[in-house]
C-alpha cells in the first residue's frame, strides 16, 4: 500500500479572504472559539500549512492559488462599507511600520501602493472585491460572505457554513474602535517622538501628526483595553526597567500597568497553546499514517 508523505498531502483549510480591516481578527478568535487552530497574518504558503484555517495577508493576495494548493477549502470573504474601510486602514497602515520586504511586495501587490492615498486604496478594495466574487460565481457554497466590523455577523450563518454547533458565547469584536490615546499619552509624557517610536513602533512621521493639546489622561484610563495598547504598555515597562518606574515615568497607576501586562501574558500563552495544539494534531496524524504503512 502506497500512503503519500505528509508534506504531500493537502488538508482542506478554512481561509479568510477579505482585507485587512474587515474583521480578520474576529474571524480569528472566532475560529478559536469553535476549536479551530487558526493563523492571522502569515508570512508563507508553509506556515498556512501547520493551521487548520487563516486569514489576512498573503490570504487575501493569493486565494486563488491557495485554492490550488489545498483543494476543498472552504473561504469567508469578511467586507464592509468601503469608506469606512478606508477610514480604519488609512490610521491602521499609518500606526505600523514593517522593515519586512515580503510583506511590502505584497501590500503593493494587493493594494496598488504601499502608502494611503484614498483613490488607489478605494479601487483596490473594489478590484478585490469584484476579484473574489467572479471567482466564487459558479461555487456559491465554497464562499461565505461576512460582515464582521460593522457587527452584523453572527455565528449561526458562520457555524452552518462550518458545520459546526452555534457555541453560547457572543460572537467576538476583537477590535474595539482603537483610539490614539496611548500614542498621546506617551507624547505628553516622555515629550519625545523618538522615544514613542522606539517603545510603539509607530513611524514618527505618524506621531508628529497626533494633537496632544488639551489631553486628558481619563481618555486612556476610561477606554477599554485593547490588544495594542496592553502591548505598548508591556513595553514600556520593559522599556524603563520596571513597573514602578513606567508607572511614575507614564504617570500611571501601578496596577494599570500591571493589568495590562497580564491581559498581555494572557493573550501570548493563549497564542503558544494554539500553537503547540498545532503541533500536537500533525504529530497524531502522521502516527496514524506510520500505522498504515
Amino acid at each position: 500500500m502506497v500512503v503519500k508523505s505528509p508534506a504531500l498531502m493537502a488538508t482542506p483549510k478554512i481561509l479568510g479572504i477579505g482585507l485587512a480591516k474587515t474583521g480578520t481578527t474576529s474571524l480569528n478568535d472566532a475560529f478559536a472559539i469553535l476549536g479551530i487552530t487558526s493563523i492571522g497574518c502569515p508570512e508563507s504558503i508553509a506556515d498556512i500549512k501547520r493551521f487548520d484555517a487563516a486569514t489576512d495577508g498573503i490570504v487575501a493576495d493569493r486565494f486563488e492559488a491557495l485554492d490550488r494548493a489545498f483543494p476543498g477549502s472552504k473561504f469567508i470573504y469578511t467586507t464592509r462599507d468601503r469608506v469606512s474601510w478606508l477610514n480604519s486602514y488609512t490610521r491602521y497602515h499609518g500606526r505600523k511600520s514593517s522593515s519586512l520586504a515580503g510583506h511590502a511586495r505584497m501590500t503593493r501587490h494587493l493594494y496598488g501602493t504601499t502608502g494611503t492615498e484614498p483613490d488607489i486604496l478605494l479601487d483596490a478594495f473594489d478590484r478585490h472585491e469584484l476579484h473574489v466574487f467572479e471567482y466564487f460565481q459558479d461555487r456559491p457554497g465554497d464562499l461565505l460572505i461576512m460582515d464582521i466590523a460593522d457587527g452584523r455577523a453572527d455565528w449561526d450563518i458562520l457555524c452552518t457554513f462550518l458545520g459546526r454547533p452555534v457555541p453560547d458565547t457572543p460572537f467576538p469584536a476583537s477590535n474595539p474602535k482603537f483610539t490614539d490615546n496611548i500614542f498621546r499619552h506617551l507624547l505628553v509624557y516622555l515629550e519625545d517622538p523618538a522615544v514613542v517610536s522606539k517603545i510603539t513602533r509607530a513611524p514618527v512621521d505618524f506621531l508628529k501628526t497626533l494633537s496632544i493639546e488639551g489631553y486628558s489622561p481619563a481618555e486612556l484610563l476610561e477606554e477599554e483595553p485593547t490588544k495594542r495598547g496592553d502591548r505598548i504598555l508591556t513595553k514600556s515597562c520593559k522599556h524603563f526597567g520596571s513597573v514602578p518606574k513606567a508607572a511614575e515615568k507614564l504617570h500611571l497607576e501601578t496596577g494599570f500597568l500591571e493589568a495590562a501586562i497580564t491581559r498581555h501574558r494572557e493573550r501570548k500563552a493563549l497564542r503558544l497553546k494554539r500553537k503547540s495544539t498545532v503541533l500536537g494534531k500533525r504529530l497524531r496524524k502522521l502516527r496514524r499514517l506510520l500505522r498504515k504503512q
